[in-house]
C-alpha cells in the first residue's frame, strides 16, 4: 500500500519530515508547481541521507491552468461584482489602455480562451466561482458567486476544455530534467488525457535517463473528464494512476466523485496497475485529533475496491497534525486491509468446503 504525504514550503523542514516518516508514510510527495530547485535540493538530499528506504515522488504541473504570474498584485473578487479572465499574451495591453478593471490573466492563448463557451470558471480547487456572461472583446466576462482572494499562481478549472492535443511544456521538460537528476522514484503527470501525451512524457524520460540509472515509475494524474473516459489505454502506457480529486470536482462536480472514483476502480481490476487516491482523504484531521466517520468509509471501500495507495495533499502541507494524520492513515489502512484478507480467506473456505 502506497501511502504518500506531500511536503511544501511550510511542511518541507527536517523536524516536519521526521514526524510525517515516522507517523509511517512511506513515500514523500513533492510538487513541482511550487518552490524552487535550491529549497526542494535541501529536503531531498535531508530525506536520502536519513531514510533511504522512502520513495520520493516529484509531481509535474502539466497543464494546469492557473492565473498568470503576470498578476503582480492580489485582490478580492467580491460576490456579484463583474471580473474580466484574459489571456496572459492580451493582459499588458489591457493593462497599457485601462480598458478592464478587475482583469485576471490565465497561463493560457487567447485562441484556448475563447475557443469555446464556458458556463462557469473555477478558481482554487472550485472554492471561487465565476458565472460567464459572454466574451467581450478578447476577455471573457463573469459574475463572482463565490469570492475570495485573486493572486498569481492560484489553479483555475474551465470545464470541458479541450486538452487532447496539449503536451509537455516547457517548464514539464525541465522538471523532468530535474527530477532525473536526483534519482526519483516516481514521476507524476498531472492533466494527463490520452495515449498519446503518456507516451510523449515517457519517451521524454527514457531520452534523458543517464547509464544504467534507474527507471522510475510513471503515473498519470486523472482531472478531467477526457482522463476519465480515456483511463485503459492511459493504464496501458503508464504504471499506475491517480484520482485527483482536487481538480476532478470542479472539471467534473462534486456529485460525481464517488460515481468516478468507483469507474476507474472497476476499469483497471486485474490490470496490476497502481490506483492512488488524493486530495480530502483525511482533510478534517488537518486541525482536528480524529476523522469523520466518512472519511473511514471512504478509505475503506476505495480499499475494497482495489485501491493500491493514498496520497495525503493539505493534510500535510498546511495541516497541523502532520503525525497524527499519517499515523492515522497507516493504522487504518492496515486494519482495513487484514479485515479484507481475513473476510476474502473465509469466502474462499466455504467455497471450498462446499
Amino acid at each position: 500500500m502506497h501511502l504518500i504525504a506531500t511536503i511544501g514550503p511550510r511542511s518541507s523542514q527536517p523536524e516536519i519530515i521526521d514526524k510525517i516518516i515516522e507517523g509511517g508514510i512511506n513515500t514523500i510527495r513533492i510538487n513541482l508547481s511550487h518552490g524552487i530547485y535550491e529549497n526542494i535540493d535541501e529536503a531531498v538530499k535531508y530525506i536520502r541521507a536519513k531514510y533511504n528506504d522512502i520513495n520520493i515522488l516529484m509531481d509535474l504541473q502539466g497543464n494546469k491552468i492557473r492565473v498568470s504570474n503576470k498578476l503582480k498584485t492580489s485582490f478580492r473578487a467580491t460576490e456579484k461584482s463583474n471580473i474580466y479572465f484574459c489571456s496572459e499574451d492580451d493582459y499588458e495591453s489591457y493593462l497599457r489602455n485601462k480598458k478592464y478593471n478587475n482583469l485576471i490573466p490565465l497561463n493560457i492563448s487567447r485562441n484556448i480562451l475563447l475557443s469555446k463557451s464556458f458556463k462557469k470558471i473555477y478558481m482554487k480547487d472550485g472554492t471561487m466561482e465565476f458565472i460567464t456572461l459572454g466574451k467581450e472583446n478578447y476577455t471573457i466576462k463573469t459574475l463572482v458567486k463565490i469570492g475570495g482572494i485573486v493572486r498569481a499562481e492560484k489553479g483555475c478549472n474551465l470545464p470541458g476544455i479541450d486538452r487532447s492535443g496539449w503536451g509537455l511544456t516547457e517548464k514539464d521538460i525541465r522538471d523532468i530534467e530535474y527530477a532525473l537528476s536526483r534519482n526519483v522514484d516516481i514521476i507524476s503527470y498531472s492533466y494527463c488525457c490520452n495515449k498519446i501525451q503518456c507516451k510523449e512524457l515517457k519517451e521524454n524520460i527514457f531520452a534523458k535517463l543517464k547509464n544504467k540509472q534507474a527507471i522510475p515509475k510513471i503515473w498519470g494524474k486523472i482531472e478531467t473528464k477526457d482522463g476519465i473516459d480515456n483511463i485503459k489505454e492511459i493504464s496501458q502506457e503508464l504504471d499506475g494512476v491517480v484520482i485527483a480529486r482536487g481538480d476532478l470536482v470542479p472539471e467534473t462536480h462534486l456529485l460525481n466523485i464517488p460515481i468516478i472514483q468507483d469507474k476507474i476502480v472497476n476499469s483497471l481490476k486485474g490490470e496490476f496497475k497502481e490506483i492512488i487516491v488524493a486530495t480530502n482523504v483525511l482533510n478534517s484531521m488537518k486541525n482536528n485529533n480524529l476523522p469523520t466517520i466518512n472519511e473511514l468509509s471512504d478509505i475503506y471501500t476505495l480499499i475494497k475496491g482495489g485501491a493500491t495507495g493514498f496520497m495525503l495533499t493539505g493534510e500535510t502541507t498546511v495541516g497541523k497534525k502532520h503525525k497524527e494524520v499519517v499515523s492515522l492513515l497507516k493504522q487504518v489502512t492496515d486494519y482495513y486491509k487484514e479485515v479484507l484478507k481475513k473476510a476474502k480467506k473465509k469466502k474462499d473456505d466455504l467455497i471450498k468446503n462446499n
